[in-house]
């Protein structure tokens, strides 16, 4: 099963690589070896991420600002985190302003989405990247790079933290209630702390701490592969 995941995505990942005609943060990011499902995780480097959203709708709403942080050696680099304001081009709601606690005026200082995902497919490239809840930036990444790039299924390696869980819980035949996934519920239930603090940034250090803790739980950290996190 894992050498047929790793033929289609190297595969989808070619065919990609034919249809880009400018841009060097897309070609640098598909001319890149594919990360096999057999790699052991503590010879990767993981970039983590979190995006903030106007909505959950990627045909009308957008992203108004992302965060990341590496993993390299199953450490988390503080010295690698990142916050990015991105300007929507859109006034927000009410609602948004409460949600993000960000305003109009900070984000027409914000990177334009063009730059932003530029920077982000940098920062991806030779990594594995890390979520919680893959919906929003897989299906937000496909729609830029579909807008910029003419490709609306970017291959990526992606492990989704909420996604672990669910298989811990089906492999050990227990039952967990759906808010239980949330971030910070999972975060209780593995007893890291709670930070006051709500932004991209923070969302995506919380996912690492707790990607990390996950990890350390399972045991044999040194052994484990990428494929047994999917």
């Amino acid at each position: 099963m894992a050498f047929i995941k790793d033929f289609l995505f190297d595969y989808r990942r070619k065919q990609c690589l034919q249809q880009v005609k400018s841009s060097n943060a897309i070609s640098q990011y598909l001319s890149q070896t594919s990360i096999s499902e057999n790699s052991l995780i503590k010879d990767l480097e993981f970039l983590v991420l979190d995006f903030e959203t106007t909505g959950l709708d990627v045909k009308t709403d957008n992203i108004i600002s992302l965060g990341y942080v590496v993993i390299k050696n199953l450490h988390l680099l503080p010295a690698s985190s990142t916050h990015l304001l991105v300007n929507p081009k859109q006034q927000l709601t009410e609602e948004n302003v409460g949600i993000h606690q960000i305003t109009d005026n900070e984000l027409k200082s914000g990177v334009t989405l063009d730059l932003a995902l530029e920077q982000l497919l940098y920062e991806m490239t030779g990594r594995v990247v890390v979520v919680h809840f893959d919906h929003i930036e897989k299906n937000f990444i496909n729609q830029a790079c579909n807008r910029f790039y003419h490709i609306n299924s970017l291959p990526m390696k992606m492990l989704d933290t909420l996604k672990i869980e669910q298989n811990k819980v089906r492999y050990t035949h227990s039952y967990i209630k759906q808010e239980s996934l949330r971030l910070y519920a999972l975060r209780d239930h593995y007893n890291l702390p709670r930070y006051k603090a709500h932004n991209a940034l923070q969302d995506a250090i919380s996912t690492a701490e707790l990607f990390l803790a996950q990890v350390e739980h399972l045991g044999g950290k040194n052994t484990i592969k990428l494929k047994q996190l999917n």
